[in-house]
């Protein structure tokens, strides 16, 4: 006798979907953190913005609007601290030095990493022909190494003057609102926490100014006068004097400001100050004048 068995087992097998749900909820994280630092990189910007233009504005500062343009706002932040005097010296433009020092970063850093990009694709080329040889690879090596350390030497020393420049910059702002070493407090932290500074000139807006530390608003410029012109706040022609108060409806005819006007003046009678005769005869001579009478 045969007996025969038969098995048979299905299990529901996803080939790769394990893997696809971890890179799409990886994906999705990294969108999510990107997002979100996105939106506080535009928030701190426009407190920012809005904090230096109020403060600009109160100092009377006429392109406080520089503000909200991308790199003219870091030409305005360094205007709005003046001339930073130092133990010896000064710096008489600090929002130009804070304009132009990334920009001068920047164009080295590239240069830089440009020159050693077309190296290593040199290199890249000799390798695949055979034509390097061990001492051609040593001194690739040297180079390479040599612009590693100058690259990081500049990343250094750029962090550590432009950090500097910021937080002297900060320190003549705030200490316009607090005190001194409130002052130094708010601009270190403002250099090391994140959109402290934002939030620290979003603050300071509307704050008073400390004592002494009020802006020096020149007043505004005088209109020229030209030869013959009114002068500006003279009197209007035929107007009041200074002190004197003008009729509400003056009429016609009427006494000017400060003369005494007769209780019920007559058509034809004697002007303020004259005598009236006690009965004038009809056609009679007027006061002052003489009877000629017939002989």
């Amino acid at each position: 006798m045969n007996y025969s068995y038969e098995y048979r087992y299905e299990y529901p097998i996803n080939h790769g979907m394990g893997d696809q749900s971890a890179l799409a909820m990886l994906l999705t994280v990294y969108l999510v953190v990107i997002a979100v630092i996105f939106a506080c990189t535009l928030a701190g910007y426009i407190f920012h913005s809005i904090g230096m233009y109020k403060i600009g504005k109160r100092m009377g500062r006429a392109y406080a609007w520089l503000a909200f343009i991308p790199f003219a706002r870091d030409y305005f932040h360094g205007e709005l601290a003046g001339e930073i005097p130092l133990k010896k010296k000064s710096i008489k433009n600090p929002g130009i030095w804070n304009l132009i020092l990334p920009i001068i970063y920047g164009a080295v850093l590239g240069v830089i990493i440009i020159f050693f990009s077309i190296a290593v694709a040199g290199v890249g080329v000799a390798a695949q022909t055979n034509n390097m040889g061990m001492g051609e690879m040593a001194a690739f090596t040297t180079t390479a190494v040599g612009l590693y350390i100058a690259v990081l030497i500049l990343v250094i020393v750029y962090s550590a003057v432009y950090s500097v420049l910021r937080i002297l910059i900060d320190i003549q702002i705030y200490e316009r609102f607090t005190t001194r070493n409130m002052a130094a407090v708010h601009a270190v932290l403002s250099g090391i926490v994140p959109f402290y500074e934002a939030l620290c000139f979003f603050v300071l807006r509307n704050k008073p100014f400390q004592p002494g530390m009020e802006p020096k608003i020149a007043p505004p410029p005088v209109p020229p006068v030209m030869p013959g012109g009114p002068m500006p706040n003279d009197p209007a022609p035929r107007g009041p004097m200074p002190g004197q108060q003008m009729p509400n409806n003056p009429a016609p005819g009427s006494p000017m400001p400060g003369q005494q006007m007769p209780n019920n003046p007559v058509p034809g009678g004697p002007m303020p100050g004259q005598q009236m005769p006690d009965n004038p005869a009809p056609g009679g001579p007027m006061p002052g004048q003489q009877d000629n009478k017939t002989e």
